[in-house]
Order: C-alpha cells, then sequence, then structure tokens
C-alpha cells in the first residue's frame, strides 16, 4: 500500500514533536558513546538522544506505516521491525542531524524525516529545536512552518536577512570574506542549512562536505521546503539535481538565484559591495 505524502507529513507531524523537545530536554544532559568504524568526530558521535528521539520516531512510523521501508541513521531496537520489508517508499530518519554541534551547543543540529520514492523526495518534516521551528513540506503542494508551537502557516523566505549558516569545514578565507560583506555566520549542520532560508533573518546557507562520498541524501529532503517555497538551493557544481546523486560537494541555499550568484562570487574570491 502506497503512502500518501500529504498522509505521511501529518501522521509523522506529532511523533517529530515529541523528538524535538526529548532532544531538547537532554541538551548538556548526555556523553557521547562513539560508534565503531567511523574516520571523523562528526560520523562517530552517538548520545542517548540520537537513540530517544530514533525510537520515538519509528515507533510511531510502525504505528501507522509498518509496510515502509526504512533507512535509519542508528542501530536502535526499532529499526529491525522494518528489516524484512521491501518497498518502492523510504523513510530516512536523521534522529539529531549534527550530533557533533548537539554535544559541544556550538551550532544549529536538525531532526530529519523524509519520505522517498525512486531517489527523490516526495514529502519530508524538518525541525529545528534550538530555534522552536518545525517545517512540513509535500511535494508540489504546500510548505508549511510553526514555531514555538504555534498553528502551521505557509512558510516563507527572508530575502533581507544578514545571517548565514555555514557548515564545519567552510575555509576560513571564505568566513572572512563572508564577514566583510557584513553577515552574521552561524555554525550549523545539513537539516538547518537545508531550511536556513525559511529561518527568521536567515539569508540562506554554505554547506561543504568532507566526505569522499560528498552530500548524503539528507541534503536533498533538507533542500525540499525550500525549493518549494519559491527559493533557491544549488550544488557547488552547478544545478542542483531533483534526485540524489553521489559526489556533490555541497550546496549554497538562499531566497533567490541572484543571490546564490552572490556567494558564489565570495567563494571565488570577488568581493561585491553590497550583501547578497
Amino acid at each position: 500500500m502506497m503512502i500518501a505524502p500529504k498522509e505521511f507529513v501529518q501522521a509523522m507531524t506529532l511523533p517529530v514533536r515529541q523528538a524535538m523537545a526529548a532532544v531538547r530536554w537532554l541538551e548538556g544532559r548526555v556523553s557521547n558513546t562513539p560508534k565503531p568504524g567511523h574516520s571523523t568526530s562528526a560520523k562517530a558521535a552517538l548520545t542517548d538522544a540520537d537513540c530517544v528521539s530514533q525510537e520515538i520516531l519509528l515507533t510511531a512510523l510502525w504505528d501507522r506505516f509498518p509496510g515502509v521501508a526504512v533507512d535509519a541513521e542508528e542501530e536502535t531496537p526499532a529499526v529491525g521491525r522494518f528489516a524484512a520489508n521491501d518497498s518502492p517508499q523510504v523513510v530516512r530518519v536523521d534522529p539529531v542531524d549534527g550530533t557533533v554541534r548537539y554535544l559541544r551547543r556550538d551550532g544549529l543540529y536538525a531532526i530529519i524525516v523524509g519520505l522517498e520514492r525512486d531517489d527523490r523526495v516526495d514529502a519530508a518534516l524538518i525541525a529545528v529545536p534550538q530555534e522552536d521551528v518545525l517545517v512540513r513540506v509535500v511535494r508540489g503542494g504546500s510548505v508549511e512552518m510553526s514555531q514555538g508551537g504555534a498553528p502551521f502557516a505557509p512558510a516563507r523566505l527572508d530575502p533581507a536577512g544578514l545571517r548565514l549558516l555555514i557548515s564545519h569545514g567552510v575555509p576560513d578565507p571564505i568566513e572572512e570574506r563572508l564577514r566583510d560583506r557584513g553577515l552574521t555566520l552561524t555554525l550549523a549542520a545539513g537539516g538547518a542549512i537545508g531550511v536556513a532560508p525559511l529561518l527568521a533573518g536567515t539569508l540562506g546557507a554554505l554547506r561543504i562536505s568532507g566526505q569522499p562520498e560528498g552530500l548524503s541524501r539528507r541534503a536533498w529532503i533538507a533542500a525540499l521546503p525550500v525549493l518549494e517555497a519559491g527559493g533557491a538551493v544549488e550544488a557547488l557544481e552547478g544545478a542542483f539535481p531533483e534526485r540524489y546523486r553521489e559526489g556533490m560537494r555541497g550546496m549554497i541555499v538562499a531566497s533567490s538565484p541572484a543571490q546564490i550568484d552572490e556567494l558564489r562570487a565570495v567563494l571565488s574570491g570577488a568581493n561585491p559591495a553590497a550583501p547578497p
């Protein structure tokens, strides 16, 4: 049985809210238990918050959509329930996208839940717990945002913002040029970067991946709300493909293509006089 994207986002809204509350309550209360076999701290980090958040999400998913295939970030008990499923639809879950940011409390992290078919994201929920923001989107449909637990309303871009979210690994000279242009830089993980122009006072975001495989599939999930809201998302190499493609080195997110062009000028070393 196929899952309707609108039904999916409606069913998973409350579980994502519950996961948001859980990870916020656990901030500063959990320790890191590194996952074996990972070469970087970002990949190895694992907290109790990751596990609690994922179990909340997967338990709800099992209750409503037990036949779906699941790609979950952590190996928690509920993952095994979906192991034998063979479905053309895949739910991808990252219960704390940016665990290192979460542990260090030095930037924005996110919760990501996406419904995908044939390598294309059809629906997504992206939460940025520190800003108490939850965004939900259906491809070809509505993009809604709730802040502070308020009712959902149409999500709107903020083209006048001067905050730029950046990933770990952005070279220092680029950071310096961005600051020289009057932008305020905030460290963030991929999920928050994807929805950056929907956050208050935020012009956009820049992400550079240090992994050989490039951006993960989560980047496509996180990008869908801004694209459906009329914003712009591009890969560092050029156009951002609709379907997942391995090897993408990074992404630029903004309210408009013109703003992305301005950010590209900064990346290339040019120094236009006005902010994007």
